[in-house]
């Protein structure tokens, strides 16, 4: 008898505790869902004006799931997702370009970035919102994958471990190939989709 009260105690217990741990965590992600989701689209603006400075404004584009997947059945495309699309606009309204956002698989987690292109089909830059690769390897595609894309042709990049012989070669991060195709891809998605989807 008293062994099943004990066992009824510890299972109150326990239950009273799984009550009290779910309540605040649902408590604390009522808290934090605002400003998680304030902070993603801060991300997001800082991350368009770094591939379209002399925008004044991006106005949202539905993406055309039909020619997404199309771009996306590629044989390199496997983790990639065209996420959002967004028209670059002056301040006149005259539009600039577009700005498509991609997430890509990398060595440990997906890359969220955004490919800025211009009307005369020219890759303005791309800029990076979310990695989370190799310390010293991987996460160094800021300062090392980034700058070797801006102001260069549209086309369909590769990745080189030599010194790019031209513009569509992208030289990969020293022991981070992996970091360097799944950036060097996303951005051959982007720029397949500016073409199929967006360019006038």
């Amino acid at each position: 008898m008293t062994d099943i009260k004990t066992m009824l105690k510890n299972a109150l217990i326990l239950f009273v505790i799984t009550l009290v741990a779910g309540v605040s965590l649902g408590f604390v992600y009522q808290v934090t869902k605002e400003p998680i989701a304030y902070q993603n689209e801060l991300a997001q603006i800082k991350a368009n004006q770094a591939v379209f400075s002399d925008a004044a404004d991006f106005e949202d584009v539905a993406i055309d799931e039909e020619k997404k997947a199309a771009v996306l059945s590629g044989a390199d495309y496997g983790k990639i997702d065209i996420v959002s699309a967004k028209k670059a606009v002056d301040a006149s309204g005259n539009g600039l370009g577009y700005v498509v956002q991609v997430s890509s698989g990398g060595y440990g987690d997906k890359i969220v970035f955004t490919v800025g292109i211009t009307n005369d089909s020219n890759v303005n830059g791309i800029s990076i919102i979310s990695i989370n690769e190799t310390p010293g390897l991987g996460m160094n595609a800021e300062k090392v994958i980034v700058p070797q894309f801006e102001g260069k042709p549209a086309a369909q990049f590769s990745v080189t471990k030599n010194d790019p012989a031209s513009d569509s070669e992208i030289e990969a991060i020293s022991g981070a190939t992996i970091t360097s195709k799944a950036i060097t891809f996303g951005v051959n998605a982007a720029v397949q989709y500016f073409e199929s989807a967006l360019a006038n």
